[in-house]
């Protein structure tokens, strides 16, 4: 203007230099530039947390979840407890987890069985990761933290690099601000004419190189972070299915050994042992396999030997069963059964002791004999078994000794009659001396004992005690001292009768009258074990009764008087205080 030039126009409000085409200067309004969406610029925000939790994969309480938060808890048998795991092999207070700057650790608590960590035994604080297996006993926890195992990965932005925000002079924060151009002979060119400048080719061209270089820098930085993110997955999907291989390989083995642990509680070991061998070839060093087989080797024979105890048992040979019950004294974990074995022993005795006694009532002194010495072997103080096998014996020794051979005058004609009634002919026996009654006076008189006896023994079972002393009587005057068969029957009812009397004076304080019932007993059956037992009892009886009159002797003689009586009473005439009592008897009454 101050030059005469004419005044400059107005440029368009497009921005670009008429008949041109090309960006405007500082001046004109700048192009619109394309915003990235929101998700081309930063990753998307990672999932929430699903937080750290144990999971139970192997014990009593297997498939439950105990969530941790901050804090700490501790884990045993204990109902106390933040987390309680009712396993006996676990103890009250067995370890502590709790929480460590962003994860988890884990510390054993001074436990009975120790634990382990993916099967390694842990002494001080060891940290938790994903995964990780925390063994107590038999119970087996899997810690999850999905938080601190997730990998995130924030994606760069796509498009092209953000513009610098225009200022005053349209440079970047940080690059020196370019000159502003000038015009020929060093004016500095204004707006106006830098807008209607033509633009510069070079300008333009290195532009173009700029922006495709840093294009080119784009495609390059995002190809390398899809490789980088296939590589990061690829290594992910690995772990994951190392991570489930190595899981499901020590589910496998933790089942197994459990299978194993449950056939040792039933006492199998056995096929315990099998279950064992099987683990240890497929995990040499699985924690407590080796102490599980060496106890087998210990505990397999004695389970062999109460097999062979039970087959000999159910075979009522009982001194076989106890003598392989006797090679199990050592057994560590097979009590509960042994000792059912015994008491089953007991009890079998007993019931081979009441077939023995009915062996021996029926005359089959042999099968007694070798039933009671069966018994003995198994149980050696079996009193009644032994009175039994005592009664056997005598039967036996008198049924096999040899009569001996009469010299001189023929045998009397009445004694064949005698030797049918002893075998419990009686029939035989009257008609032989039927035959000689006419002839002998002693036949005759035989006879009429004969029927007599004949008589009560078909009432036997309705006889009192009364007459059932005649039976035997007359069964001693027939034989002449020599008990026939069915004075043998006799004896056991007439033993019954008498032992019960015993009892009822022993209970009523009667102790002369129990000693003469017992003695009645023991006359009609000299194997009766209850009456042995009462006459053992009042000669204990006896002693103390001599004893407390023997104090009272000089102070109270009129009452030491009776009670030396009742011992003269209650004691055989060879026993000790029998004696000693009958002569303060006969001192005290002058």
């Amino acid at each position: 203007m101050s030059n005469g030039s004419p005044p400059a126009r107005r440029r368009p409000a497009s921005g670009t230099s008429s008949g041109s085409g090309t960006p405007s200067g500082s001046t004109g309004s700048r192009p619109a530039v394309r915003r990235t969406s929101p998700g081309g610029a930063a990753a998307r925000p990672a999932p929430a947390s699903a937080g750290s939790r144990l999971v139970c994969i192997a014990g009593p309480k297997a498939g439950e979840e105990f969530p941790l938060e901050d804090g700490e808890y501790v884990i045993g048998r204990a109902n106390d407890n933040p987390i309680c795991i009712p396993d006996t092999s676990v103890s009250r207070k067995h370890v502590m987890v709790r929480k460590v700057g962003a994860g988890w650790a884990v510390s054993d608590l001074g436990s009975g069985n120790g634990t382990l960590v993916n099967g390694d035994a842990i002494s001080d604080e060891t940290p938790l990761a994903n995964g990780d297996v925390v063994t107590l006993g038999d119970t087996e926890l899997r810690f999850e933290d999905v938080a601190n195992s997730t990998m995130n990965i924030v994606a760069p932005p796509s498009g092209s690099r953000p513009r610098p925000a225009a200022g005053a002079s349209g440079s970047r924060p940080g690059v020196p601000a370019r000159p502003p151009p000038r015009a020929e002979g060093g004016r500095v060119r204004t707006s106006r004419q830098q807008a209607s400048a033509p633009p510069d080719p070079a300008v333009q061209k290195k532009k173009m190189r700029i922006k495709l270089a840093a294009a080119g820098v784009v495609v390059l930085l995002f190809a390398g972070l899809g490789v980088v993110r296939m590589n990061v997955n690829r290594q992910q999907a690995a772990e994951l299915q190392r991570a489930n291989e190595d899981k499901a390989r020590r589910g496998a083995l933790s089942a197994l050994f459990q299978e194993a642990k449950n056939l040792v509680r039933e006492g199998k070991w056995i096929e315990a042992q099998a279950k064992l061998e099987e683990l240890q070839a497929q995990a040499p060093d699985y924690p407590g396999v080796t102490d599980y087989l060496g106890h087998a080797e210990r505990e397999i024979p004695i389970q062999r030997s109460l097999e062979e105890a039970r087959a000999a048992l159910a075979k009522n040979e009982l001194g076989k069963a106890a003598a392989a019950l006797a090679k199990t004294s050592k057994t560590q974990f097979l009590d509960e059964p042994v000792r059912n074995l015994k008491r089953d022993l007991g009890a079998a005795a007993d019931k081979r002791t009441v077939a023995a006694r009915a062996a021996l009532d029926g005359s089959k002194f042999d099968e007694a004999k070798a039933i009671t010495d069966d018994v003995l072997v198994a149980v050696p103080e079996h009193r009644d078994a032994k009175l039994i096998n005592e009664a056997a014996v005598q039967s036996i020794a008198q049924r096999d000794a040899p009569r001996p051979v009469v010299q001189g005058p023929a045998p009397k004609p009445w004694e064949p009659a005698v030797d049918r009634f002893r075998d419990g002919d009686t029939s035989g026996a009257v008609a032989i001396l039927n035959a000689c009654m006419s002839r002998t006076p002693q036949c005759k008189k035989l006879l009429g004992q004969v029927n007599e006896f004949t008589n009560l023994y078909k009432k036997l079972e309705d006889l009192d005690a009364k007459n059932l002393t005649k039976l035997l009587a007359l069964d001693k005057d027939i034989t002449d001292g020599r008990p026939s068969k069915m004075a043998r029957n006799a004896g056991t009812r007439a033993a019954t009768i008498f032992y019960k009397g015993a009892t009822a004076a022993k209970a009523a304080g009667q102790w002369a009258k129990a000693m003469e019932y017992a003695r009645r007993a023991l006359q009609a059956d000299p194997g009766h074990a209850g009456a042995t037992n009462i006459i053992s009892e009042m000669k204990t009886k006896a002693k103390d009764l001599y004893l407390s009159a023997y104090s009272i002797k000089d102070s109270a003689p009129e009452d030491a008087l009776p009670k030396f009586r009742d011992v003269v009473s209650m004691t055989p005439p060879d026993d000790e205080y029998h004696q000693k009592a009958q002569t303060w008897v006969e001192k005290l009454s002058r």
